[in-house]
């Protein structure tokens, strides 16, 4: 389980909720967030969610504006005027209009 992750220049620790670190791994992507079970991260229009081990559970191409933040196995982006939550896979669970 995650408890944090440590952005250290291009690389990606996991850290449990002792404080021991899980996996470091080298990234050239931005880090967009993390939850108890994934880590996002953005190579440009590109999402990867990655597990607990930073071993990629999915790639998706995606065109968003922002990150909105990430919960469980799933995470939300702002696409234009619509909030959408994705599970790990990339796949779209769910689409709102929000101005």
């Amino acid at each position: 389980m995650i408890s944090r992750v440590k952005v250290n220049g291009n690389y990606l620790e996991t850290i449990n909720e002792k404080g021991k670190r899980i996996k470091r791994s080298y990234y050239n992507g931005d880090f967009l967030g993390n939850s108890s079970e994934i880590v996002v991260v953005q190579d440009g229009n590109y999402i990867e969610v990655l597990n607990e081990d930073l071993k990629r559970i999915s790639k998706s191409y995606h065109k968003f504006d922002r990150f909105l933040g990430a919960s469980g196995d799933s995470f939300s982006i702002q696409d234009g005027n619509y909030a959408e939550t994705l599970d790990a896979k990339g796949k779209r669970i769910s689409r709102q209009y929000s101005k």
